[in-house]
């Protein structure tokens, strides 16, 4: 604060006077002057009389009083000028906002009102720029703050980037690791344990498995950073830890920040964390065909460590390759025993084809012998025979006849399987294929009483197939579905082109007894029978819809069946064919 203690009696005295009344004094004091030199020079030259001089005495004394005031006046305002000077200099001179905001100190002019105004507005505007230097100092202190706080974010990213690059390349090498791939466990373990201790930076990562009633882990790896070492063997008893194993039995990832004030490692404490130094963890499930087999367990020592959400996800990703590597093992082991089984299926199935074929032969020569034994004796080759003799070499000729198709479809099944049958490839007309089977069954379903007919499109072009195991397959069935027709049912032949004329369908549907749903998948099966009361009572070796299956097979076709119990049933074959269709007529067979 700028003010001149010893002029207060001056201010007061001219307080509220104009500065340019308070200017009129030197004035005054020039005329003084004059008038007291004029004085003078009269008086010497005796031109004017006592009184007068008397007078003229005391009026120059009043101007020289007055010359007096005058001179002080104008060094009070000179000086209150120079001190308005020197605080404008003086805030001329603060270099920084602090010089500005710790200034305490204004301009106080009293007495004048111009100079009053002027020292006002001066001490306006210093405090103006206090104010604004302390809200730009306030300002620098946020932003400096504001750039710590992205500068420490930026070398967190930073930092971030590089773990996440350093996970991803460690990812990528167990992705492309051999045993991994190969499901070779040991050596794989030890190469995800080991990725993960050096990618993660943490002294030791072990992979732990469930035995099979889940009552402890077992480790199956351990690898210990410093010391480079892998082991295996150690146990966790559900009955030693229930605590931790109740932690476990949740399916999440367990993080522990600090191991000793966490009740969920409470019990580890003692015996397996602090005898190596163990401050933090994170533990990860192995999940496996939609359940937990095991853990993961990634240590760190030392130090307690907060663990971050991409090492979250990177320990997730470690416990993935495990159960990836679980997975292509079991996979493989499957794999193995699948090919040893059906190695040994096929040596069982060529084995029982070479006996099916050796023992069907062995019967087919004796059985023919019979048969024509039984020809000749009914011929009265040997004499003449009664009438029960020839009702029993009926009954022998018949039995004899069915017991010798069955052979015949033993050794024909028993080729197929074997892969030794070799299509006879011919041109063959459609309709006469169905015809001629109808013609085959025409006297079993002449006993029913079952109605047989064709539904089959005119101008078929005839079609690339061997006829003789095509006319077998659809014989088989007819007389399936006339064997399974009550009597005064219905049996037919439908043929229909698909829509772009490359395959032909072919389907034999009856209105028998139906098949269930359940038994429909058992149909193709060799030496099945469908279970029920009526099929029991009818005969068969169960092979003829699994040489119709086989036949169509070897054209490149397939076969489907469609029933229900009480409906009937409709068997269709799907053949190549490249012949566009006519139209449909019904070709009754008398």
């Amino acid at each position: 604060m700028i003010q001149k203690p010893g002029q207060s009696w001056l201010s007061s005295l001219i307080k509220g006077v104009p500065l340019s009344r308070v200017l009129v004094v030197p004035f005054l004091l020039q005329i003084s002057l004059t008038v007291g030199l004029t004085i003078y020079l009269s008086l010497y030259n005796g031109q004017i009389d006592r009184n007068t001089q008397t007078i003229i005495w005391f009026s120059l004394a009043a101007f020289v009083m007055a010359a007096l005031l005058g001179i002080l006046t104008i060094r009070w305002i000179a000086q209150l000028i120079i001190d308005l000077s020197t605080a404008v200099k003086a805030l001329a001179q603060r270099k920084t906002s602090d010089d500005f905001i710790n200034a305490e100190d204004s301009v106080i002019v009293q007495g004048i009102d111009e100079l009053e105004g002027l020292a006002g507005s001066f001490n306006q505007m210093t405090q103006q720029l206090r104010e604004s230097f302390a809200k730009l100092a306030t300002a620098k202190e946020d932003l400096e703050l504001r750039t710590q706080e992205l500068q420490q974010e930026i070398q967190q990213r930073i930092q971030n980037e590089r773990r996440l690059g350093q996970h991803s390349r460690a990812l990528a090498e167990l992705a492309n690791h051999r045993a991994v791939s190969d499901g070779n466990l040991e050596t794989a373990f030890k190469v995800i344990t080991e990725t993960a201790a050096n990618a993660l930076e943490v002294e030791r990562v072990s992979v732990w498995i469930y035995n099979g009633d889940r009552t402890k882990l077992q480790c199956v790896n351990l690898y210990e950073r410093s010391k480079q070492r892998f082991t295996a063997g150690m146990e966790l008893k559900r009955k030693d830890y229930p605590i931790y194993f109740k932690a476990l039995a949740t399916a999440c990832t367990i993080i522990v920040t600090d191991t000793r004030n966490d009740l969920r490692v409470k019990e580890l404490l003692a015996q397996l964390l602090e005898p190596h130094n163990i401050v933090s963890l994170i533990v990860a499930p192995i999940w496996v065909g939609g359940e937990v087999v095991g853990m993961v367990f990634h240590e760190q020592v030392g130090t307690p460590r907060q663990w971050e959400l991409i090492e979250q996800n990177f320990v997730g990703s470690i416990a993935d390759f495990v159960a990836l590597t679980l997975e292509i093992c079991d996979r493989i082991r499957a794999e193995s025993a699948l090919r040893e089984a059906k190695e040994v299926a096929e040596v069982a199935n060529r084995a029982k084809n070479t006996f099916l074929a050796n023992m069907s032969n062995e019967l087919q020569t004796p059985l023919n012998s019979i048969l024509a034994i039984a020809t000749a004796l009914q011929n009265e080759v040997s004499g003449p025979l009664s009438q029960e003799q020839h009702q029993s070499l009926n009954t022998l000729e018949l039995n004899g006849k069915h017991l010798l198709q069955l052979i015949n479809n033993i050794l024909d099944f028993a080729k197929i399987e074997s892969g030794k049958i070799e299509l006879q490839l011919a041109p063959a007309s459609i309709q006469e294929l169905c015809n001629s089977s109808l013609s085959f069954v025409k006297q079993q379903a002449f006993k029913k009483n079952i109605r047989l007919s064709s539904q089959v499109p005119e101008g078929l072009e005839p079609i690339q197939v061997d006829e003789y195991r095509i006319r077998q397959m659809l014989v088989n069935l007819l007389n399936n579905a006339i064997k399974f027709t009550l009597d005064n049912g219905k049996v037919w032949i439908e043929v229909q082109p698909n829509s772009t004329n490359e395959y032909i369908f072919i389907s034999v549907v009856d209105t028998g007894i139906g098949i269930s749903s359940d038994d429909l998948s058992k149909l193709f099966q060799p030496f099945v029978h469908i279970d029920n009361a009526y099929t029991r009572r009818q005969a068969g070796t169960g092979l003829g819809l699994a040489m119709v299956q086989r036949i169509v097979q070897l054209h490149g076709g397939s076969v489907h069946a469609e029933s229900a119990l009480g409906r009937g049933s409709r068997f269709t074959v799907k053949l190549p064919w490249k012949k566009k269709g006519d139209r449909i007529g019904i070709l009754p067979v008398l």
